[in-house]
């Protein structure tokens, strides 16, 4: 007697939260060009572009897929739902993530870095609730399946690509608070934290596909980019990390596909 209003009040709960979502996803595609007429293409100056650690120019191509991605499975939310009772959750932490990525761009073009790296934060938190959700409690979805699919690639590509962008703009910040760009022992500690959280992260989210395309995405990135700034070091070190990153999701995915057959 009571499944039906409890149901409704469900639904009243969550479908302006769909909405909400979808707008803010959307706004990120329009975000980025206006950012670039604004400020001009502010990754290619300052602090930013300096660190050895930099990834090389291209790899901020993947900015345009992670957010057309998450536009598309934003707006397939609203017609479908993602049909589980941490869905509200799901949507707040994406909102407050498709918030961040305009308030990032606004915030590192006025090269306020310390600023961009609590955004980021902000971002890779709420990413990775979401991604813990989904990946941990796939069992609970009732959208179709491909839906669920979807939502798990984005935001897991979205996740891996801040993750360890967080740490690429403490690279940034350190160096706009006057450490030296060309030194290569300190930013190799902070590349090996971000290999290690990668690391971590991977097995927690059991080497789902999206988040470690993301993570190697970058890492290949900062391979290139320090191998391009002389630093051979940082160019293999990064290189390893990517190999380190791939043999833990291989072990995860085999691990879980392992235990969902015995059981």
């Amino acid at each position: 007697m009571t499944t039906a209003p409890a149901a409704r009040s469900n639904a009243s709960t969550v479908t302006p939260w769909r909405w909400a979502a979808a707008v803010l996803a959307v706004s990120q595609l329009v975000a980025s060009p206006v950012s670039r007429a604004v400020n001009g293409d502010f990754l290619k100056s300052g602090a930013t572009n300096q660190a050895l650690i930099t990834p090389a120019g291209y790899a901020f191509s993947l900015w345009g897929l992670i957010t057309l991605l998450s536009s598309v499975t934003a707006v397939a939310i609203v017609r479908y739902g993602l049909g589980s009772p941490w869905e509200t959750g799901v949507l707040i932490d994406a909102s407050v993530v498709f918030v961040g990525f305009s308030m990032w761009l606004a915030v590192a073009a006025q090269d306020w870095l310390w600023a961009s790296v609590v955004v980021f934060l902000v971002m890779a938190g709420a990413l990775l609730h979401i991604m813990w959700l989904l990946v941990r409690h796939r069992e609970e979805l009732t959208c179709p399946r491909w839906l669920a699919v979807l939502a798990t690639v984005s935001f897991g590509l979205y996740l891996g690509w801040s993750s360890i962008a967080v740490f690429a703009n403490v690279t940034a910040a350190l160096i706009s608070a006057g450490w030296s760009a060309s030194a290569a022992g300190w930013q190799l500690s902070v590349l090996v934290a971000a290999s290690v959280s990668a690391i971590v992260v991977t097995v927690l989210l059991r080497g789902t596909p999206g988040y470690v395309t993301g993570v190697l995405w970058a890492l290949v990135a900062i391979a290139i980019g320090a191998s391009q700034r002389d630093s051979t070091m940082l160019s293999v070190t990064a290189v390893a990390a990517a190999v380190a990153v791939t043999a833990a999701a291989v072990v995860q995915q085999w691990s879980w596909r392992a235990r969902v057959a015995a059981e």
